[in-house]
Parts: C-alpha cells; structure tokens; sequence
C-alpha cells in the first residue's frame, strides 16, 4: 500500500495516486489546545510537543503535518517586536518594529538563532522527521514576506507606501524577504521537507493585482528561489479572493498553491492545474467547525467533485482551522478523501 507521504508527493508532482490527497494546513493552536495547552505553554518542551503533534496524526492521518504552525509572529520577538501569547490562537503583534524602512539592514537576522523558542521549533520538527518523516511528510510555516512587511513596517504605513513612497515598500520587502528565508531554512536543516508561506496581507481583498504583480510577486519569487536551493518544497497559501491573480501564482514557483473558500476550485483547476498542484478549499469556520461530519463530508465531495480529484489536487481545509473544530469533523475530511476512490467506483 502507498504510504501518506508518497502520495503527497506524487500528488505534487501531479502524479496519479490510490486516493486524493488530503491535509490539514497549519493546525498548530488546535492541535495544542485539544491537549488543554496554549502555544505559549507547548514552546516549554519540545520533544513532549512533537509527541503531541504525532499522536494527533495518528488520530487525524493528515497526509502533511507542521511542526511549529502558529508560532510566526516569534520572529517578530526575536528581533525586537513585541509579541501577546493568547490562551487560544496565535500571539499578536503588539506594534510595528521599524521606525524607517533603511532599518531593517541594520538588524541581524543571527538573533532568529538566539532565540530559545524558536531553536525549539526547529527542534520539534526534527524529533517529528525522525519518528513520522519516514511515512508522513513534515512541514513548517512562516509568515509570506509581504505580511512580515506589514508587521515589521506597520500595515497602514505599509499600504500607503505602496502609492506614495514604493521605493521604502520595496526596502522593507528586501528585508522580510531574507527573514522568511533565514526563518524557515533551518526546519530544512532538521528535517522538514515542505514549507508553507502565508501571506494573507496579499490578498485580493486588501491590494490590487497591479500591487501584487510589482510588489508581492518579486518577492515571494526571490524567497521560494532560495529556499528550493536548499531542497523545500514549497506551499503558498493566500487569504481572500485571489481569483483576478491565479495566473501570477505558479511564476512564483511554489509547487503547491492553497486557496481558501473565496476562490473558485473549478476556476483554479482552469488556471493553474497544469502547471503547479492545488489545495483548499472548505471554510474553516462554517463548515470544518459549525457543521455536523455529515456537512463536512458533502462539502469534501463537492471538493472532490470540482476538481475531479485530479492527480494535482489536495483535499485541504480554505486556512487554518480554529481551536473548536471537532475531532469527528476533521476525520470526516481524512475519511471521505480515503474512500473517494470506492465510492466513485
């Protein structure tokens, strides 16, 4: 029998599989919080965190599984930001870290290896390379580096800049460019095989695809190129409505594209498929968390369907789910991709 992690990636490289593919994407704070732990408390051990992340695999079966989801914003920490852990969810960003956008040359991204939590991180997710790498594919995940902009810069400062000063945008993007490198290349080093970049500041709902094209493209090309050096395989997930960019994506050059529940899969599938595998895209909140296993289920099929379960498609939740989401919905996720295949037959 093919195990999870060949069919992941047979599934990138578009390949036929026994099954659709299917993963969580992130899963982080719920993974923890189902143990009655905050993000702030599992950072404390890291082999008793890559234990739980492995258990709950062994309940969930996701074809991916991210050590270190939810923890981006410690990069943020480790280089002066100020940070707010939550008892549920990802810690926030308290202010902007940059006073002009020239000083971002002036930090040194050698304090991210400083940093006790984040070395943890990167500890976790080679325990969990160890123990599961050999049958599950191990990932991690960073902010994009246009969203760091925005936390580093401030958003505001940032969205203004884009019309009045794109010279200072470009600078900062230089900057979050070489720390989203320099955060996730040590997950490689330990053992991780996919990334996942976020960068939800991108959105279609937020900048125009003028701005995309100038500003976010350029710069998530830059970071993917350098970490596919290294030997990532690289997931890009973009909030919103990202449907009037499709085409800008698979120039980027990550091999898998994540849409969430705005984006049309069929619309997808028409363009991007042939170049670059896909995933999303149930509502994390409407559907992963409000609805009974029997909802999500449908909505899976209705997935499945659109896709036609193409050799390129991930069945995958449209973000990161919540902290409530029901175990029992989640496996009806993993379960109705594991039999698509009897039931269309």
């Amino acid at each position: 029998m093919m195990d999870s992690r060949t069919i992941l990636l047979k599934t990138l490289r578009q390949e036929a599989t026994p099954r659709p593919a299917v993963a969580l994407l992130s899963g982080g704070v719920w993974t923890f919080n189902r143990r009655g732990l905050s993000l702030q408390e599992a950072l404390e051990q890291p082999e008793e965190a890559a234990a739980i992340i492995a258990a709950t695999n062994e309940e969930v079966r996701s074809d991916i599984v991210w050590a270190g989801s939810g923890y981006h914003n410690l990069a943020i920490r480790a280089l002066g930001g100020e940070i707010k852990f939550r008892a549920k969810g990802a810690p926030d960003v308290l202010g902007p870290v940059l006073k002009e956008a020239a000083e971002g040359e002036r930090i040194s991204l050698d304090r991210l290896h400083d940093d006790r939590a984040i070395r943890g991180l990167w500890q976790t997710a080679g325990l969990l390379a160890k123990e599961i790498g050999s049958h599950t594919l191990v990932g991690a995940s960073q902010w994009g580096p246009f969203t760091l902009a925005g936390h580093f810069y401030g958003v505001e400062r940032l969205m203004r800049s884009l019309y009045k000063d794109p010279d200072a945008a470009l600078a900062v993007l230089e900057f979050t460019s070489e720390l989203c490198f320099r955060y996730l290349a040590p997950f490689l080093a330990a053992g991780a095989e996919i990334l996942s970049i976020a960068d939800p500041s991108a959105s279609g709902d937020l900048i125009s695809r003028p701005q995309f094209e100038r500003f976010v493209v350029p710069a998530l090309a830059k970071t993917i190129a350098k970490l596919k050096a290294e030997g990532a395989l690289i997931c890009l997930h973009i909030c919103g409505n990202i449907t009037g960019r499709l085409d800008l994506i698979p120039p980027c050059g990550a091999d898998l594209l994540s849409v969430d529940y705005k984006v049309d899969l069929g619309r997808v599938k028409e363009a991007v498929g042939a170049k670059i595998a896909y995933a999303g895209n149930m509502n994390p909140v409407a559907i992963m968390q409000n609805a009974t296993p029997e909802g999500v289920a449908a909505a899976c099929r209705d997935c499945l369907e659109k896709t036609d379960a193409s050799p390129g498609y991930i069945l995958m939740p449209g973000c990161d789910i919540p902290p409530g989401v029901p175990l029992a919905n989640v496996q009806a996720m993993v379960e109705t991709a594991h039999h698509w295949q009897e039931r269309k037959g």
